[in-house]
């Protein structure tokens, strides 16, 4: 464990330092940056964007700046601890991953449920022998209005 990742450890929630403890353990530096960036997406709680984790960091004077932010958050989905969602609006969202996952997405306030049991395995077997391919991964998201949201 880095000296900085133990003087933060009681600072950060347990997420954060587990997810911080997997990147040292990938041969990753913890800095500063990538710690206030680890805090901001557990703090979220939701499938967040970029910018989402900047406003979040910006109103507590913790900013590394959005590029910094770029940089961690395509380092951590490169590393599988976060995992890219696809939008509607040519705008990702992000998520602490799980390992692999789906989910249901909410248009009106983001929230996320994820869900392991897509029922495509039928449909790739399928898929493969008509084409040939060899299909190793797919990505299932579907958006919607969850039930708070229905509720207003």
């Amino acid at each position: 464990m880095s000296r900085l990742l133990k003087q933060q450890q009681a600072l950060l929630p347990a997420p954060a330092h587990e997810i911080a403890e997997q990147m040292a353990e990938a041969g990753y530096k913890v800095t500063q940056p990538r710690l206030a960036v680890l805090r901001a997406a557990v703090a979220l709680d939701k499938a967040f964007t970029v910018h989402e984790l900047e406003q979040w960091l910006l109103q507590r004077n913790e900013s590394p700046g959005i590029a910094s932010i770029f940089r961690t958050v395509k380092l951590l989905c490169d590393l599988e601890l976060f995992q890219r969602i696809h939008g509607l609006e040519d705008c990702h969202r992000y998520s602490i991953s799980g390992g692999h996952a789906h989910h249901l997405i909410c248009v009106s306030c983001g929230a996320l449920q994820s869900f392991d049991n897509c029922g495509l395995r039928d449909l790739i077997t399928t898929l493969e022998q008509q084409t040939g391919y060899h299909i190793n991964d797919h990505v299932l998201e579907l958006f919607g209005r969850c039930p708070r949201c229905l509720a207003v």
